[in-house]
């Protein structure tokens, strides 16, 4: 029976605190409304306040000196003083937090939780398979720094969407063909966007690989099918031709492939240096005007940096969410792995909470690392590591870090 009276206060705690806060997410440089119920306030309105956590950001007296906005808000926002509604305009992440209104300097039970981040950006399909090309993993890619949470939905072939995860794993027994004839389409969603991929197919036909910016790509096909003496070789980059060779008319090497570009008509290997970022695509290639099952698709993606550590605690110091930073943009897919004191490396998300009741002490003594990885960076970044994650008194959203030797000893160790 008391194991009841709790689950049931606890239902009535979260219940109260849906009504008394209403959590709301907007689009940087949008535009928020709010519109306080004032029903509860019977006198005649003489003066408003709202608050951004503990900040003034607008304010009206009746008596002194009418309305005041201040600091980041002036220029963007108003209020209006009869109805109590607060408009900010032009909005930023900083702008993120709790509002809360005072009439007649009697503060309302209801506030409101901001979220401003970014819309999603149009997602692309990479895709990861074993030796055997018996099985894929398609990611969903895209940078959704500063627009989380986001969503992932996948379609497959003329089937419904299906909210999944970034990843999607596909096996070449479900599709019963050497090659899948399905269509994959991914949807990259948050509360101010929605966005959906081109669709991609033939999955099991095509190799995929990563190469950095800057590198070189060494083709090889595979020409035991052509049993004819070879008399011409085309490779192509989507569309568009990269080079021609024809045994009467010599090699020509096109567009923004030439100077950089060579073809060996013996073997048809295919060298381009210099890679750019515009060189990622699906690259097919003819033997004598026919066209090789083989194909291959390359994605040109930067090197990881090294990645820091920031850390959000909640008011009372019990939790913290302690984040992997690093600029990955043009260098995704990532991986991030975390280790924490003494124990293994272990592969997670680019988050990673933290529990004072995990550690049994007031100020948690354990060291936290992260590591960021690609496929074309080589040697794993790791970052310096943090500890005393408990040790800072509030709210705090801030860079921690110790002695680099620390660091070198942690990445020496993996």
């Amino acid at each position: 029976m008391p194991k009841l009276t709790f689950i049931g206060l606890y239902f009535w705690i979260c219940l109260a605190q849906k009504l008394v806060s209403g959590d709301l997410y907007h689009e940087v440089g949008g535009k928020l409304v709010l519109t306080p119920d004032k029903s509860t306030v019977t006198d005649p309105i003489t003066s408003i306040l709202w608050k951004h956590g503990k900040n003034k950001v607008a304010e009206w007296d009746k008596d002194f000196g009418g309305l005041d906005i201040y600091a980041a808000f002036k220029e963007r926002t108003t209020l209006d003083q009869t109805t109590g509604e607060l408009k900010i305009s032009g909005l930023m992440k900083t702008d993120s937090g709790v509002y809360s209104v005072e009439f007649n300097s009697k503060l309302l039970d209801k506030t409101y939780t901001l979220s401003v981040i970014k819309a999603v950006p149009k997602p692309t399909i990479t895709s990861s398979c074993n030796p055997d090309k018996t099985s894929c993993i398609l990611t969903c890619e895209g940078d959704t720094t500063d627009a989380e949470p986001v969503t992932y939905s996948w379609k497959v072939g003329e089937g419904p969407w299906e909210v999944v995860d970034k990843q999607l794993f596909v096996s070449k027994s479900n599709t019963g063909k050497s090659t899948s004839g399905y269509n994959y389409i991914c949807k990259l969603k948050n509360a101010v966007s929605g966005e959906v991929s081109e669709p991609v197919g033939e999955v099991f036909g095509s190799e995929y690989l990563y190469h950095k910016v800057g590198g070189e790509l060494v083709l090889t096909p595979d020409k035991s099918t052509v049993t004819d003496p070879i008399t011409r070789i085309l490779w192509k980059h989507g569309k568009y031709k990269v080079a021609e060779w024809d045994k009467d008319y010599g090699l020509d090497i096109y567009g923004a492939f030439r100077e950089r570009t060579t073809l060996d008509q013996t073997t048809g290997e295919l060298r381009i240096s210099g890679l750019m970022k515009t060189d990622s695509g699906v690259y097919s290639v003819e033997f004598n005007s026919k066209l090789l099952d083989q194909t291959y698709t390359l994605s040109v993606i930067k090197a990881v940096p090294k990645p820091t550590i920031t850390s959000s605690c909640n008011a009372n110091q019990t939790s913290c969410t302690l984040t992997c930073e690093g600029d990955t943009t043009d260098a995704e897919p990532v991986t991030y792995r975390w280790k924490v004191a003494e124990g293994a490396w272990e592969v997670g998300v680019k988050q990673f909470n933290v529990f004072k009741s995990d550690t049994g002490q007031s100020n948690n003594g354990y060291k936290y690392i992260c590591k960021l990885n690609n496929a074309v960076s080589g040697e794993e970044e790791v970052s310096e590591p943090v500890g005393e994650v408990f040790g800072s008194e509030g709210n705090h959203e801030e860079e921690l870090g110790v002695g680099k030797g620390e660091a070198d000893e942690a990445a020496e160790k993996t």
